[in-house]
């Protein structure tokens, strides 16, 4: 960490000093009643903690020390590019294939083959959280998920 994390951590501050002002006057309403700020400003409350952290690391930092290789260089651009092509794909087929199986495919592909994690803990990992999105989304907030080829069986 150095100037570029103290410059990024400043930029990101400001940033969510803005939106905290401009969610404030939306109106934050109640905790049993939230107004349409309510969800941005507390957002952006720790967006501006995790800020200052970077800000406060990249002070922090000692001279002598390496600063980590650049994120568009070599191996890491293709990660990124593939990461993107993946999360386009997961967009683009959610509707016909459903949300459950392509979660399930994008985080064996991230996991598994992006970062090369081990297969048992890929399969648990992806897994886990396929069900615990579909938790939060379909039972706990009651969203519509796509069912895809899944819509047969009436979930």
């Amino acid at each position: 960490m150095g100037k570029s994390d103290r410059i990024s951590g400043a930029f990101w501050l400001c940033f969510s000093i803005l939106m905290i002002i401009q969610s404030y006057r939306l109106g934050l309403g109640k905790l049993n009643h939230p107004g349409p700020g309510f969800l941005f400003f507390w957002v952006n409350i720790a967006l501006g903690i995790m800020s200052l952290v970077v800000v406060f690391k990249g002070w922090a930092r000692k001279k002598g020390e390496e600063d980590q290789p650049a994120l568009f260089e070599g191996d890491r651009m293709s990660k990124i590019i593939f990461v993107l092509l993946a999360l386009f794909i997961y967009v683009l087929l959610m509707e016909t294939v459903g949300f459950l199986p392509m979660t399930f495919l994008l985080f064996i592909f991230l996991l598994g083959i992006i970062e090369k994690k081990k297969w048992f803990f890929t399969v648990f990992v992806s897994i886990v959280v396929t069900v615990i999105s579909y938790l939060i989304f379909q039972i706990w907030l009651q969203c519509m998920l796509p069912y895809g080829v899944f819509a047969f069986l009436g979930w």
